[in-house]
């Protein structure tokens, strides 16, 4: 099962957490939004059939929030900020 908000990401072995200055970008900005997410590492070696599913063709880093999946990072950092914006 899926969590609402989660952020999958590259790591070399599947268990530990990779370097991808994209993916810790993400963390970041998620982390300093009061968000609870969990953070998922990906072998890109074995991916698991399920992400092949989830989204199809995507890279980590990508991040599934209420649901739907985001693929792109750009797209990712201006969702978040429309999204968890305080209200003007």
């Amino acid at each position: 099962m899926i969590d609402d908000q989660q952020l999958f990401e590259a790591g070399v072995d599947g268990e530990s957490i990779g370097n991808c200055p994209f993916s810790q970008r993400l963390f970041m900005i998620l982390w300093l939004k009061g968000v609870v997410f969990n953070v998922t590492t990906v072998d890109l070696k074995r991916k698991p059939a399920d992400l092949h599913n989830l989204a199809p063709g995507a890279h980590p880093p990508f991040l599934t929030f209420n649901g739907d999946v985001k693929t792109d990072i750009n797209k990712i950092e201006e969702f978040l900020e429309e999204t968890l914006s305080p209200p003007k």
